[in-house]
């Protein structure tokens, strides 16, 4: 005798009909969705990854090949726009770049503050320059006998952690030693000392106390012994990164 088509059994065989179907969608996939009112929220390293036509890469926000969370942007083809990472010593970084994987900006995640790109502050003279054939400026060794003002700058606002002063310094003509200082607000940051010619740059030094301070004042000091002449040229202060 054949099953009767009862009423459950026939309630059974629907159930049985959509659990099949609810699986089938659930192997298909989402193909598209809308969220209003609430939100997305992945657990437990779960990620979100998104690829171009051609099966490359474009976004992603999850976790990196040892567990810790990362953000991926990258254009048309995988070059990238953006992304964080991890330093050798576990600090996590941002990084900005250009189209051919230049960095553009980023932070400094040693001390804070920015690490690229480096930003130069303009420096004024305080003194007149000595008469003479020298292409850089100086003064008589005998007009700095205690520490004066020779330069002075202001940074618009301290981004970065260091700094570092490139320069004309020591001596010019005759014999003499000088003593150099960079003071930010007053308070001494930087200091070497020259008995002879030297064209280069000094640092990189710490002003790391100072982040986020605008419109700051940044001076260069001198103090001389000796006879002739001391060179004092700044060519350039830059703000940078954590060496």
């Amino acid at each position: 005798m054949g099953q009767v088509n009862s009423t459950s059994n026939i309630f059974d065989r629907l159930k049985t009909i959509e659990r099949r179907i609810n699986e089938v969608y659930k192997k298909v996939g989402l193909s598209s969705a809308t969220i209003t009112k609430g939100g997305l929220t992945l657990l437990a390293d779960a990620f979100l990854r998104m690829a171009d036509d051609a099966g490359i890469e474009v976004v992603y926000f999850g976790p990196d090949n040892l567990g810790r969370q990362v953000i991926r942007i990258k254009r048309e083809g995988g070059s990238n726009v953006f992304f964080t990472g991890f330093t050798v010593s576990g600090d996590q970084f941002w990084r900005l770049t250009d189209r051919f994987n230049r960095e553009v900006v980023s932070d400094d995640t040693a001390t804070g503050g920015m690490a690229r790109p480096y930003l130069p502050v303009q420096f004024f003279p305080s003194f007149t320059m000595a008469a003479g054939l020298h292409s850089y400026m100086n003064l008589a060794a005998s007009s700095i006998t205690a520490e004066t003002q020779l330069w002075e700058g202001r940074i618009g606002l301290v981004s970065h952690p260091y700094f570092v002063i490139s320069g004309v310094w020591g001596t010019a003509s005759g014999t003499n030693t000088t003593i150099y200082r960079v003071r930010v607000t007053g308070t001494e940051v930087a200091t070497w000392t020259s008995n002879s010619l030297e064209n280069n740059t000094k640092g990189p030094f710490l002003m790391a106390a100072y982040l986020g301070l605008q419109n700051v004042k940044v001076t260069l000091t001198a103090e001389a012994t000796g006879s002739g002449n001391v060179a004092c040229q700044v060519l350039n202060f830059i703000q940078r990164q954590t060496p």
